[in-house]
């Protein structure tokens, strides 16, 4: 076996651009070992023979895309092997996974199934070209038989729905068990994009709840106290300001109150729920 030995050098030069993380801005990136945390963005120039090797954290796994391209159509110019070797096997269009329920319009991914990838260049590219890689979560393809998921807002996060109606508590450990959260909609966005996947015909838990305190909401699948001027979308009236209540536990959807928040009682309400997890 052909072992590669590539030099660890610490990348001082990492610049922001236009939100897509950091961009390798040496000169030759040739042989170097990058640790991927947040997103990276490599111009080259590369070669042919030219080989990086990526590694992000243990129980994480890695995507490869092309910045305004598609992955797919250069797949002549480069290789992906699925581990620290040019040994290992490499990454494939048709061994990809597909989920039924991740957005269509997001930027063709190739995913590693560990932690660590080595990029191998069998031409040297005609063109300008700008690789993307990126910290992500393995995302299933359901979490149990009454489950959907998929890449529902964008390509390195994991967003879970389990159709089993169970309480608040129930649902918090089915996520956990999972490797997962109860989501937590910090945006407008995010929100959006998971409720046009599953509809709002039917209630799911999420993470905000004030049990901790009455009246300070938090979002427990991040620890994340919602504080005035925070997104939210409460159901008119809702949360109920009465003292000592138990309605802890916010849910959304359903025929009472459709696409809004309310709260409700953690323990005696049954719902279904959605899981999330992010790099």
């Amino acid at each position: 076996m052909v072992q590669i030995l590539f030099n660890f050098i610490t990348l001082f030069t990492l610049t922001l651009i236009f939100g897509h993380g950091n961009t390798v801005t040496h000169q030759d990136v040739c042989g170097e070992l990058i640790h991927v945390d947040e997103a990276v963005v490599i111009d080259g120039p590369f070669h042919e023979n030219c080989m990086m090797q990526f590694e992000t954290q243990e129980d994480r796994i890695l995507a490869f895309s092309v910045v305004d391209g598609n992955i797919i159509e250069t797949r002549e110019l480069f290789t992906i092997h699925d581990g620290i070797s040019t040994e290992s096997p490499i990454l494939l269009a048709g061994n990809q996974k597909i989920l039924e329920y991740s957005r269509k319009d997001l930027p063709a991914t190739f995913y590693s199934t560990q932690s660590a990838a080595i990029v191998r260049f069998i031409k040297t590219p005609s063109a300008k070209m700008s690789l993307k890689i990126q910290k992500a979560v393995s995302c299933s393809l359901n979490v149990g038989p009454e489950s959907q998921c998929g890449r529902v807002v964008d390509e390195i996060s994991c967003y879970c729905a389990n159709f089993n109606n169970k309480n608040h508590p129930d649902q918090t450990m089915f996520c956990i068990d999972n490797k997962m959260t109860l989501v937590s909609f910090e945006n407008r966005t995010e929100e959006e994009f998971v409720q046009k996947t599953w509809s709002t015909q039917i209630p799911y838990w999420t993470s905000l709840t004030d049990t901790r305190r009455d009246g300070t909401w938090v979002w427990e699948g991040t620890m994340t106290i919602l504080n005035p001027g925070d997104y939210t979308h409460w159901f008119p009236g809702r949360p109920s300001l009465a003292n000592d209540n138990e309605e802890d536990c916010m849910l959304y959807g359903g025929n009472t109150f459709f696409g809004y928040w309310s709260d409700v009682n953690c323990i005696t309400t049954l719902a279904n729920a959605i899981c999330e997890a992010h790099p």
